[in-house]
């Protein structure tokens, strides 16, 4: 009799052991961390690297910041020569509100950059579209600049409103949601001077 109860014991405890942490889920289930989950919607598939994402994020805020910069100190250079040597005076309205607006732009990068000693590399244009440029006059340079600066312009509004939709430090998005209403102004404003010069 007492092995009788002994075995009805040693049923009972094998099966409480057995069925410890099943919560009528199925294995599997179990087995998947929340935390790396939520994280994975978050990481490139082919990559299960999240703390990359939030270094690559990092990087294309300041190389969004670096490359505006540099952006605008070459439009500034290309709006002032226009200003200088653009015969038609519709070309050079339209070349003093891009410098104004330019400048103001510019300035707002330094103090996102908080980098007021950045040399200026607006004479360093690496596919010589300043010295091209510089060598026309009248009607040539001004049909040539617009052209220029329509395609210019057009990858500038395309940067910044990536960025606007989709930057991560809100002061630098906020800067771009702000600047692209002024640059999709200008392509505008390109865009019916080059019609005027056909």
């Amino acid at each position: 009799m007492m092995k009788y109860y002994l075995l009805i014991v040693l049923i009972l405890a094998a099966r409480f052991l057995t069925g410890c942490g099943d919560n009528d889920q199925p294995a599997d289930v179990q087995e998947r961390p929340v935390d790396s989950q939520m994280v994975a919607e978050h990481v490139d598939p082919s990559t299960k690297f999240p703390q990359q994402v939030v270094v690559d994020t990092t990087a294309v805020n300041k190389n969004f910041v670096d490359d505006a910069l540099g952006r605008t100190e070459e439009t500034i250079s290309l709006a002032e020569l226009a200003l200088q040597q653009g015969a038609n005076a519709t070309v050079k309205q339209v070349a003093q509100v891009i410098a104004d607006d330019q400048h103001a732009m510019h300035r707002r990068l330094l103090e996102l950059a908080k980098d007021e000693k950045r040399p200026d590399t607006g004479r360093r244009f690496s596919d010589g579209s300043y010295e091209e440029l510089k060598k026309l006059a009248g009607a040539a340079f001004d049909r040539q600049w617009v052209e220029k600066m329509v395609t210019r312009n057009a990858a500038d509004v395309s940067r910044f409103a990536a960025e606007s939709g989709a930057g991560k430090n809100k002061g630098v998005r906020k800067f771009a949601d702000e600047a692209l209403p002024k640059l999709k102004a200008h392509q505008q404003q390109l865009e019916s001077c080059r019609v005027k010069l056909q």
